[in-house]
């Protein structure tokens, strides 16, 4: 993978991008916080690695920048705040995981490997379309009834998931390993929120449809008692 790391503590950063290397992987060193939001502009890396406190500019500022302009690769937070605040707060700013210091270098690289595999399986086709909802992950956009909508990072990737497999239905431990990149990560609560707000968003989008789509426009994502989520089944019969 290519991954950039962004890490201001030099000796660190050499001894992280030493390890990933000898794993294979391809890394870019920065210690300056402007120069690696430029960076994360100009280039589409497989796999971000972002320290908190940085000179020029912080990382929660420039996670809340990328996300801003859509740069949706896949970024681990560093961190020596390690109290539940400071992780939703970088969470929140788009973050798809989250490591507090001091970490193992094991740790570490099992949870790029995994952000790498999510990037990986999320990003590989590009348009598909189920009913009016059309999302493009190249371009990162998605329209209902041809206008475009804004959606978070996660929740862009679950609506994707779920278009792709249309059929399917996700289990939590499934929708975690799959937008989270690892189930041991996040927890039911994390991901129903997620479910909530993008049913949230998605619902007021089809009123705006001016036509009924569905009995019930909470529920194009259903849940399957026992078993998990999937995209309701009228949705995708209007095709």
């Amino acid at each position: 993978m290519w991954i950039l790391l962004v890490e201001d503590e030099k000796q660190l950063a050499n001894s992280l991008k030493r390890g990933l290397e000898e794993e294979g992987h391809v890394v870019e060193v920065m210690h300056d916080g402007e120069e690696a939001e430029l960076q994360g502009f100009v280039n589409d890396y497989d796999v971000v690695v972002l320290d908190w406190r940085l000179p020029n500019r912080d990382g929660k500022e420039i996670l809340e920048s990328w996300r801003a302009e859509e740069r949706a690769y896949p970024v681990l937070m560093l961190t020596a705040l390690g109290d539940l605040d400071h992780k939703v707060s970088g969470l929140d700013a788009g973050a798809d995981d989250y490591m507090s210091k001091p970490f193992s270098f094991e740790e570490l690289l099992a949870r790029v490997r995994a952000l790498g595999r999510r990037s990986s399986d999320i990003t590989r086709s590009e348009k598909v379309t189920v009913g009016p909802i059309e999302l493009d992950s190249r371009q990162h956009w998605v329209k209902i009834c041809g206008v475009e909508q804004s959606l978070r990072p996660k929740e862009f990737i679950l609506l994707e998931l779920l278009l792709k497999e249309p059929e399917t239905v996700f289990s939590k431990t499934q929708i975690a390993e799959r937008v989270w990149g690892s189930a041991d990560y996040v927890s039911d609560n994390t991901i129903e929120a997620t479910i909530s707000t993008l049913r949230q968003k998605l619902a007021e989008s089809f009123k705006e449809c001016g036509e009924v789509l569905l009995n019930d426009d909470s529920q194009i994502i259903e849940t399957i008692r026992g078993a998990g989520y999937r995209l309701n089944s009228a949705l995708i019969n209007s095709d």
